[in-house]
């Protein structure tokens, strides 16, 4: 019976061992970047200001997955992060073609028209997301913001950067 229990428990122990090892090895491999998917990897690397490795890594996820409007919207964001206007207001037109009402992708072009000098663009931008959000909403608020200090000529702010808002 004692032998019974000591088998019992050390089975018990054994795979609680395993249980926690791999719990550990999925959580460092979160931490250092390969446990999520190629977005979120993109997502951490943009909020660690690496828009490089943002642009390859949604590269990757646009060559698997080409109607995906969030890749587009960050990869926008991270070209135009980079001074890469040009190609940011394709991928911010495709992201939008995609998904007509994505608020980010709304909100991100506007900030990029007016960078720009075209508060008209902006405007226009502000005037959809406020048709999408009659309660108001982050990306509403933010590129309202954003214009007011446009008019101002206070364009120093660091863009905002969120995760994915389509299908919220």
């Amino acid at each position: 019976m004692i032998t019974s229990r000591h088998h019992s428990l050390q089975s018990f122990l054994g795979a609680l061992a395993v249980s926690c090892l791999l719990v550990f090895s999925v959580t460092a491999a979160k931490a250092m970047g390969s446990g999520g998917s190629d977005i979120e990897d993109a997502e951490l690397a943009i909020e660690e200001g690496d828009f490089e490795a943002a642009a390859d890594l949604l590269r990757t996820v646009l060559e698997d997955d080409p109607d995906n409007a969030d890749a587009y919207n960050y990869l926008a964001y991270s070209q135009r992060n980079m001074g890469q206007t040009d190609e940011a207001m394709e991928n911010y037109a495709r992201a939008l073609e995609l998904d007509p009402e994505h608020k980010g992708a709304l909100e991100y072009q506007g900030e990029l028209y007016l960078k720009l000098g075209n508060k008209a663009g902006a405007d226009a931008n502000l005037a959809r997301l406020g048709a999408l959000c009659p309660r108001g909403c982050d990306e509403h608020e933010v590129l309202q913001a954003a214009i007011e200090r446009f008019k101002d000529g206070n364009l120093s702010w660091t863009p905002s950067f969120r995760r994915r808002t389509t299908g919220e």
